[in-house]
C-alpha cells in the first residue's frame, strides 16, 4: 500500500498519543501491518527498496571481456588510447555477438572502473551548408608496426555540413604528409570544399596566427590548385573547429583502440579508411554534400567566361 505523507503523519499522531494499532488501522481504513510498518517512524513513506535485476546478458564471459580491455589500457598506460566504455560496447556486439543495451555495458564498466581502481571518465553548435567548409587537425596515437610499438601521426578531415570523415598515419607531421593526407581526403570525399579551417600550423603558416595569419607560398599553390580558402584558427581556441577535435578524440579511442597491430603503416591506413567507411555507414553519413563545390566552381567559370565574351 502507498502510504501518503498526510496519512503517515496521522499514523504517527495517534501512536504517539497512546492509540493501540488496532484502532489506528480500524479508523484510518487501513491494515495493521500498515500501521505497524510506519507507527514508530523508522520507515518513512519516501524511502523505497532499491530494485535489483541481475542482466540476464551480462554474461560472465562479457565481465571478463569488459575486465581484459580495462586491463589492456592500464598495461598499455596511453594516456589518451583508451577504451571507453561505448567502444567496449562496440567491440563486444561486433566480436562477441551481444544482443544487449549499450547502457548495460556503462554500468559494467563504470563498476569495473570501480573495482579495479581506474579513475572515472571526466562546441558552439554551427551549421554550415554543403560543400561549405571542412576541418583539418593532427592527432597522435601508438601503433605496433611490423613488431615495433611506434609513435604515428594521424591525420583527421571532416565535412562540416555532412560530418562525413577522413583517418590517415604517418610518421610525422612534415609538409609531404600534410598535403598528401588532403589531397587523399579530396578523392575519399570526391570533392572539395569551399574552405579549410586549421590550426596554425608550421608546414602550412610563415607568419601570424588566426585571421591574421599568412600561408607559406607552397601551401598558398596547393590551395590554389584546388581552389579553396584557408581559414586559421585563433589560439586557443578549440571551439572554431570542434568538429574534427571530437574526431581526433574518437578515431585515437574507436579506430586505434584496441592498439593496431600491423606490418607496415600502409596496412594501418587500409585500416582506417576501412574505419571511415565503416563509421560513415553507420551514422547514415554521405559526402554527396561536397561535390557542390564542383557546380559552384563551374557556375563561376562560365560566368567569368561569357563576361569575357560580352566584351
Amino acid at each position: 500500500m502507498i502510504v501518503e505523507m498526510d496519512l503517515y503523519y496521522q499514523i504517527r499522531s495517534r501512536y504517539n498519543d497512546g492509540e493501540s494499532i488496532r484502532s489506528i488501522a480500524r479508523k484510518l481504513g487501513i491494515s495493521r501491518q500498515t500501521v505497524k510498518k510506519y507507527c514508530r517512524g523508522d520507515t518513512h513513506p519516501d524511502e523505497r527498496k532499491p530494485y535489483h535485476r541481475d542482466s540476464e546478458v551480462v554474461t560472465q564471459e562479457v565481465i571478463d571481456f569488459a575486465r581484459a580491455c580495462l586491463e589492456e589500457d592500464k598495461k598499455e598506460n596511453l594516456s589518451k588510447q583508451w577504451h571507453t566504455a561505448k567502444r567496449i560496447y562496440d567491440r563486444l556486439v561486433f566480436e562477441k555477438g551481444f544482443r544487449g543495451a549499450e547502457s548495460t555495458i556503462r554500468k559494467l564498466v563504470q563498476a569495473l572502473r570501480a573495482e579495479m581502481d581506474i579513475p572515472p571518465q571526466a562546441d558552439i553548435p554551427l551549421e554550415y551548408d554543403p560543400g561549405d567548409a571542412g576541418q583539418i587537425d593532427w592527432g597522435e596515437a601508438t601503433a605496433y608496426i611490423d613488431g615495433q610499438k611506434t609513435k604515428v601521426q594521424f591525420f583527421c578531415g571532416r565535412l562540416c555540413n555532412s560530418c562525413a570523415v577522413f583517418v590517415q598515419a604517418y610518421y610525422s607531421q612534415n609538409m609531404e604528409s600534410f598535403l598528401e593526407a588532403q589531397q587523399k581526403m579530396f578523392d575519399f570525399f570526391g570533392g572539395v570544399p569551399s574552405r579549410l579551417i586549421f590550426d596554425n600550423a608550421k608546414v602550412a603558416v610563415k607568419e601570424g596566427f588566426g585571421k591574421h595569419a599568412k600561408a607559406t607560398d607552397g601551401y598558398k599553390a596547393f590551395a590554389a590548385h584546388y581552389a579553396f580558402n584557408t581559414e586559421f584558427c585563433n589560439i586557443a581556441s578549440g571551439n572554431e573547429k570542434g568538429l574534427v577535435e571530437n574526431l581526433v578524440g574518437y578515431a585515437r579511442k574507436n579506430f586505434m583502440v584496441p592498439v593496431p597491430r600491423v606490418k607496415s603503416i600502409d596496412e594501418l591506413n587500409v585500416k582506417l579508411l576501412a574505419s571511415c567507411t565503416d563509421y560513415m555507414n553507420t551514422h547514415k553519413v554521405t559526402t554527396k554534400s561536397v561535390s557542390a563545390i564542383w557546380y559552384r566552381v563551374l557556375r563561376t567559370f562560365c560566368k567569368h567566361l561569357f563576361a569575357t565574351i560580352d566584351k
